[in-house]
């Protein structure tokens, strides 16, 4: 029964599709995915005020850990990104990380959700370290400026507050700072930034 059950309803499926398609009750239907789950052929994503979704294989699926867009969307439920990539992640993935993958993303949505995440940094010596090693130092210094304005924050240790690239950079190419309230700010760490004054009431 379990192997024909999953070639009727392998894809992506809610439980009230995939009861229509299984011809089960609700709860024999609710009964069959967490079978299915705990061998292997399902993982979910969703839940609470989202709607819950269930990717079904034949093939047993290694679990999903937290990446990116779990992290943002986690500290942003508000403002929630679509998944535009599958973000595989091996290994213990932290919001440090997330800040870092999303600002190398160059998108102007999954940068403005980073703002919110700097609440939740533990370790600045490791953002610190790995943000100079992507030449992206002065791009975290802003935004956590930009953040200071609006959210709670972390606090930045003085010993990180410097400069590591002199000439002026761009967050996202073709986006210059044109808010006076962000002026001080893209001066100091010399990085130009794309938000206007509506941007950040999204989140």
């Amino acid at each position: 029964m379990t192997s024909a059950a999953i070639q009727k309803i392998e894809g992506l499926q809610t439980v009230e599709t995939a009861q229509e398609a299984l011809g089960l009750t609700r709860q024999s239907t609710i009964n069959l995915l967490s079978k299915l789950k705990k061998q292997g052929h399902v993982t979910t994503t969703g839940g609470g005020k989202q709607p819950r979704f269930y990717k079904i294989t034949c093939y047993k699926q290694r679990p999903r850990k937290e990446g990116m867009f779990d992290l943002l969307n986690k500290h942003n439920p508000h403002f929630k990104l679509a998944e535009w990539y599958d973000h595989q992640v091996h290994g213990k993935y932290t919001v440090e990380d997330a800040i870092l993958d999303a600002i190398d993303t160059k998108s102007f949505r999954a940068i403005l959700a980073t703002l919110r995440c700097f609440n939740y940094v533990k370790d600045w010596k490791k953002l610190y370290n790995e943000a100079k090693k992507r030449n992206s130092w002065n791009k975290i210094g802003a935004l956590y400026d930009v953040a200071r304005l609006f959210f709670r924050t972390r606090k930045m240790p003085k010993r990180y507050r410097k400069l590591h690239e002199k000439k002026r950079i761009e967050l996202i190419n073709g986006f210059k700072t044109t808010e006076e309230q962000y002026k001080r700010i893209s001066e100091e760490w010399r990085v130009q930034i794309p938000f206007n004054r509506h941007d950040v009431r999204d989140l």
